[in-house]
């Protein structure tokens, strides 16, 4: 299909930054698109649109869209041929961790374009609105998952994670933890020694929501990726029950009650189908995931009999576990067709929200401080300056030390999607000097990176 733009224009429409574009296609009636954020009053018919492009989301999923506790209905963009709804974007704001810190982010849901109005810039329209909503709602980076991967990197969107998970059978894990159970045992026991009394394990009881919120929190201090749940996020994600249980370990009878109190809960795990979407427990006694996963085990066993999925970070040992249970693990960056892209919108920003991660790493690593390594962003020359106290971050000339790379490879870098020495093999980034090269691999690393799965996951 021929096409072409001949207008492309930003207004003001009721407050609002809007697009206008008037389509110029012979293929249909030339009309004028305007791109603007949406009202409540368009529920319906964006529901209507998405379901006609993506089949999804069903009626439930969309109805939970409308009670997230964050959402407004000026979170969407929509682009309107007449009363028509021809495209749609949404934004969702939360805040994720990232080592000591907690950084906003914008995630991109459900973009798209009528298949018969495509290729006439419309989609470009949405995402630069989208990517404006994001910014004005104080967003440091963007982040989407999406098959499109060539659509987004035309607009500066770089690859900003991976999936990491394991998979077997749940008959080899029961048999593993059956024979790790043999080996604990002792070959005497003494008589004054007081027996450990066995957990137990139970589906979980809505009133104990706030054991699950302390367990989250936890374990949520050093993590890179996790969403930072508030109470009324909690209360959403579990009343809209994307997942199939919620299992609970408690250190104690099975019964609780609201006076006695819910510290004696130690651990938990959200699953469905086979997937093991979330664990988390207090460390506080050794048998508490193995009791957690043979309950699971056992159950997806009498229900459906499916492999067993865990999803957690990188370097988590249930992942070895799941290895010694004739698992296989897996890093990819496609899973289920999906790719995880991200984008930084300002990267010095980024930069000096997380110098003092690169500070302490140095320090980690016995480099003698005060130092200073020199970027060159675009042609545009930086110096990241540390001290034993500090970090910081000025404009203007490099010294003899420096590395030199985009904007878009400096923005994976800070993230932990890539290592400095990644991008140099990769000839993404030039070190001047040999201390460049190495200070470089010193203070950008890889992350153990995670978007935990439950946060936006279909009812």
């Amino acid at each position: 299909m021929s096409s072409s733009i001949t207008t492309r224009r930003t207004i003001t429409l009721d407050g609002d930054q809007a697009s206008v574009i008037v389509l110029g296609d012979s293929a249909f009636e030339r009309g004028t698109v305007t791109v603007t954020t949406g009202r409540a009053g368009d529920h319906p018919a964006i529901f209507r649109f998405l379901q006609n492009i993506f089949r999804l989301p069903t009626s439930t999923d969309y109805a939970a869209q409308l009670e997230d506790p964050q959402y407004e209905p000026r979170d969407r963009v929509v682009a309107k041929l007449g009363n028509q709804i021809i495209g749609h974007a949404r934004v969702q704001m939360r805040d994720i961790q990232f080592g000591d810190i907690q950084i906003p982010v914008g995630f991109l849901c459900e973009m798209g374009t009528a298949p018969e109005f495509r290729k006439q810039g419309i989609g470009s329209a949405l995402l630069d609105q989208a990517e404006q909503l994001m910014r004005e709602q104080g967003a440091v980076l963007g982040i989407l998952r999406t098959p499109a991967v060539s659509f987004y990197q035309q607009h500066g969107w770089g690859v900003g994670g991976q999936h990491n998970y394991s998979v077997t059978s749940p008959r080899n894990i029961l048999s593993l933890l059956r024979r790790m159970d043999l080996e604990r045992e002792p070959r005497t026991t003494n008589p004054l020694d007081q027996p450990q009394v066995s957990l137990n394990v139970r589906i979980w009881r809505h009133v104990e929501q706030e054991a699950l919120m302390r367990l989250y929190k936890q374990n949520l201090h050093g993590r890179f990726g996790a969403i930072v749940r508030t109470d009324a996020t909690w209360r959403w994600l579990l009343n809209r029950h994307s997942f199939e249980q919620v299992y609970v370990a408690i250190d104690g009878p099975k019964k609780l009650t609201i006076e006695s109190g819910f510290d004696s809960i130690v651990g938990y795990a959200i699953v469905k189908d086979g997937r093991i979407l979330e664990l988390m427990t207090d460390n506080s006694r050794p048998d508490i995931v193995p009791e957690l996963l043979e309950r699971i085990c056992s159950d997806v066993i009498e229900r459906k009999d499916v492999p067993v999925r865990l999803d957690a970070p990188d370097g988590d040992p249930l992942h070895e576990l799941m290895r010694g249970a004739g698992g296989e693990f897996l890093k990819r960056t496609v899973a289920g067709g999906e790719v995880i892209l991200s984008k930084v919108f300002n990267p010095l920003t980024l930069l000096k929200q997380v110098r003092h991660l690169l500070n302490d790493r140095a320090k980690a690593a016995n480099v003698k401080l005060p130092t200073s390594l020199g970027l060159v962003l675009d042609g545009k020359a930086y110096t990241l300056t540390l001290t034993p106290r500090s970090a910081k971050v000025t404009r203007g000339k490099v010294g003899k030390s420096f590395i030199t790379m985009s904007k878009s490879v400096f923005s994976q870098l800070l993230l932990g999607v890539y290592s400095a020495e990644n991008a140099i093999q990769a000839r993404e980034l030039q070190a001047s000097t040999k201390v460049a090269e190495q200070l470089a691999a010193t203070l950008f690393q890889q992350l153990p990176g995670h978007l935990p799965p439950l946060d936006d996951l279909l009812a």
